[in-house]
Formats: structure tokens, C-alpha cells, sequence
């Protein structure tokens, strides 16, 4: 067991900030591998259950893509002793109280949570057990057919049917061709996606979802003794599954320029997309680079705002962001048009902010305002129990990547150190000429 109490307090500038947030937390080992975090925080009367397994799209296998986030979609399939009809449970609390149930899949992870009053606590670790203990015991074709629409169906209207959203499929392709994981972005090839059968789904749950492979992250108001007894009721006889290598393949590089022009039936102006290979989450250069992004794309002082949207009013919006997942990233910059202009018009605009920066490097002002609202979204995520991004995300987060829940205060100390030398110099090394993807989206003749 592990107790850990993690507060300080920053100065920065011979001045006193406001103390980051004080989180206490414990940490448990069930005997069948199951790693337990719980964190009181009693300020509302609310619990957050947050379970992730270690298994995202980086684990299929080639002619399965989409296969992680499929599983999701069959975890709300319903198990043994909870049936899809069961969830209501959660609406009719949410209703009264502010529920919230959901799943997320990503490249690395797949997680599912639940924000419920502090008494339904028993009920949602009664229905993550289930989830995890008895899922196959329900498991027909005529559920998985479900599933594989509903997932198929996603892609058409969160990529296909979406404007510019063939933009961010070509990006995963580019940057992770195949036999990369990371191919076809975590969504899938619907054909793939409707050739898995039964026992794929039986296969891949028996591989991946056992207790050893997952973390579960309590946050809200409960005792700890009781909320981990009851941790031990619901999860302890769920046998130890297979023990399972965590994915380590090489980011493949891109050797030139990658200049990719279509149509967009559904985009109304031209964008223009710029993405170069980043680096690892948690690497050495990453709060560098998210700071860099910071200061080219975000808000209205960014440089790209200043000078597509505010002095040549050529670009409508713009953004700039450093992807990281645990195989890889990549930073990508966006400018959409305005209308009547062209991404020819955007290109040079784009590409002069781009050579000043590496050029001449960023400003310290820029590094402290990019520091200080960085951190402040990270302080935010933490005031929230749970949910997307929420304390108990973040506890996960920490010890799935990092095997230390604790690591928040050398996050934000990451952050903190970064200075404006490191940031020229990440320009520099990433944000080069001759090793990129330009991808040119135009609207389609019948858009106009």
C-alpha cells in the first residue's frame, strides 16, 4: 500500500502563486493484479469510477483496425447481471443528481467511467465488475452485429460526413502507414470493422481485459477503508488474465515532402494542414513542444491569428497542436480560409511564421503566458472528480504511462522549466522544410 500526499506551493517572478491542488491518494494491488487508486475528495457529495486497460488501437492486428474501439462499443452490450436496459440505473440518477456514464478509446487506452451521488458508489463498481468479470458470458453475434453498425456508422458521420474530417484520417495514414497501428487513425476500416467475429471479440477480451491489465481510479466523497472493501467485494475473485507486453514500435519518419490535394463535398473554404513527426508522450522535448503550439496557434495573441485572421485577413481560424500517444505524434498546424481567399494565399503567411520562429526564437513573455495557461488547464482538470479529462482521468493517466499516480507536481514542474532556448530549439528539429505533409482540403465544385 502506498499513501501519498502531494502539495506545494509556487513561487515564480519573486512572487507567490496560489498553491497547486493538494491531492491525497492510496494505492492498492488487489492479489488478481488490479491496480486501485483512491483519492477522497469530499467537496461535493459525488464519486467518480474511472477504469482503464491498458489496450487501444496500438494493439490490433493487421486486417483489425478499429477493433479497440469496437470492444468499447461492446462493453455498453451489456454482461451477466447487467443488461443494457440496467443503464437506466445511471439516467434516473443522472436525472436527480448529475450522472454521467461513458467510454473513450484512443491509440494506447481504452477506459470506461461513471460520475454518480457518493451512496451509488457500490453500484457502479458492481457494474465495472460485471463489465470485466462477466462480459462474454452475454456475448452473441446478434449483439456484436449491433455494435459493428453503430461503430461503423460513427465513422460516417465523425469522418466521412464531417467537414475537412478525410483531412485527419489522411494524417494518421501519412504519418503511421502501415503495418503502423496507428493506421486508419483509432476509428478503423469499416470493412474491417464488419469482418470481426465472435470470437475476435472473444479472443481479444480474454487477451487484453483482465484485472492485471487494468487500473481503477476512485475520486469523490467515500472512506477509503469502506470504498476499498467494497473494491475487494466486486473485484478480487475475477480471475488474473493472460500477462501482457505493452506495445513498443518505432515511429516511422517521414523522408520528404508529402503534398496531398482532394475535394471536400462538405467543407465551404480551403484549409490548409501542415503536420510534421513529434515525439513520445511524456518525452524530455514534450512541454516544449506543447508550448511551441501554444504560442503559434492558441488564442488570439498566437502568432498564426495575429497574422492570417487579424493583419492579412486571409484565414477565418487557425490552430497548432502537439499530438502525443505513447507510440508517437505528430504537430500539425491548421488554416481554414476566408471566404473568397485560398490556401496559395495562406501558404507563405504560414510558412514566415514558421522560419521567424525558427529563426529568431520566441519571447519570454510568450513562454510565461503559454506556461501559465497550460498549467492552469491542467489545476482545472484537477478541481473536476471525474469525467473527460477529470482527477480521476489523470490519476489513471499517470500510473498507466508513468506507474506513478503521484506525478502531478512534476507535470506541472515540467512545464514550469521550459524555457524560450528549448522552445527554438524544438522549432528548429521539428518544424522542418523538406520532411513534411501539406495537405491542400478545397471545397468541391458543388459546395460552392
Amino acid at each position: 500500500m502506498q499513501r501519498t500526499l502531494l502539495a506545494f506551493v509556487i513561487l515564480a517572478a519573486g512572487a507567490a502563486r496560489a498553491a497547486d491542488p493538494e491531492i491525497q491518494f492510496e494505492k492498492h494491488v488487489l492479489g488478481n493484479g488490479l491496480t486501485v487508486i483512491l483519492s477522497e475528495d469530499h467537496r461535493l457529495p459525488q464519486v467518480a469510477v474511472d477504469i482503464w486497460y491498458h489496450v487501444g488501437a496500438a494493439n490490433e492486428l493487421a486486417g483489425r483496425s478499429g477493433f479497440a474501439h469496437l470492444f468499447e462499443h461492446m462493453g455498453f452490450s451489456g454482461s451477466r447481471h447487467v443488461q443494457p436496459s440496467s443503464w437506466k440505473i445511471f439516467e434516473d440518477i443522472g436525472s436527480r443528481a448529475g450522472a454521467m456514464v461513458n467510454g473513450t478509446t484512443n491509440f494506447d487506452r481504452t477506459n470506461f467511467f461513471e460520475v454518480v451521488p457518493g451512496a451509488e458508489l457500490p453500484t457502479a463498481l458492481w457494474v465495472e465488475a460485471d463489465r470485466l468479470g462477466y462480459l462474454l458470458d452475454t456475448l452473441d453475434e446478434v449483439k456484436l452485429k449491433v455494435q459493428r453498425d453503430v461503430v461503423s456508422n460513427e465513422k460516417r458521420q465523425s469522418y466521412e460526413n464531417r467537414p475537412y474530417g478525410m483531412a485527419d484520417l489522411k494524417i494518421c495514414d501519412v504519418v503511421f502507414p502501415k503495418p503502423h497501428p496507428y493506421y486508419g487513425c483509432v476509428i478503423g476500416d469499416i470493412a474491417e470493422i464488419q469482418a470481426a467475429s465472435v470470437d475476435d471479440v472473444r479472443n481479444f477480451f480474454r487477451k487484453y481485459y483482465g484485472p492485471n491489465n487494468a487500473i481503477l481510479a476512485i475520486v469523490g466523497d467515500f472512506d477509503t477503508p469502506q470504498a476499498l472493501e467494497l473494491v475487494k467485494k466486486y473485484f478480487a475473485d475475477i480471475p488474473r488474465g493472460p500477462d501482457t507486453q505493452v506495445t513498443d514500435i518505432a515511429q516511422p519518419q517521414l523522408s520528404s515532402v508529402v503534398k496531398e490535394r482532394f475535394e471536400d463535398k462538405l467543407a465551404e473554404l480551403p484549409r490548409y494542414v501542415l503536420v510534421w513527426n513529434g515525439v513520445k508522450q511524456y518525452a524530455p522535448e514534450e512541454a516544449a513542444g506543447d508550448v511551441l503550439a501554444y504560442i503559434l496557434g492558441s488564442g488570439k495573441t498566437s502568432r498564426l491569428y495575429r497574422s492570417l485572421v487579424v493583419d492579412k485577413k486571409i484565414a477565418s481560424s487557425v490552430s497548432a497542436d502537439d499530438n502525443t500517444f505513447a507510440l508517437g505524434g505528430w504537430i500539425e498546424i491548421t488554416a481554414t480560409a476566408t471566404k473568397d481567399h485560398t490556401v496559395a494565399e495562406m501558404q507563405p503567411s504560414v510558412q514566415a511564421v514558421i522560419d521567424d520562429v525558427r529563426r529568431r526564437g520566441v519571447t519570454a513573455a510568450e513562454v510565461e503566458r503559454a506556461k501559465a495557461n497550460i498549467v492552469a488547464t491542467k489545476v482545472r482538470s484537477f478541481e473536476r472528480i471525474g469525467g473527460f479529462g477529470g482527477k480521476a482521468d489523470l490519476l489513471a493517466n499517470y500510473q498507466t504511462y508513468l506507474g506513478d499516480p503521484g506525478w502531478f507536481p512534476k507535470d506541472l514542474a515540467r512545464y514550469r522549466a521550459v524555457t524560450p532556448d528549448e522552445v527554438k530549439a524544438f522549432a528548429e528539429k521539428h518544424l522542418v522544410d523538406d520532411r513534411r505533409l501539406e495537405l491542400d482540403v478545397a471545397p468541391a465544385r458543388s459546395a460552392k
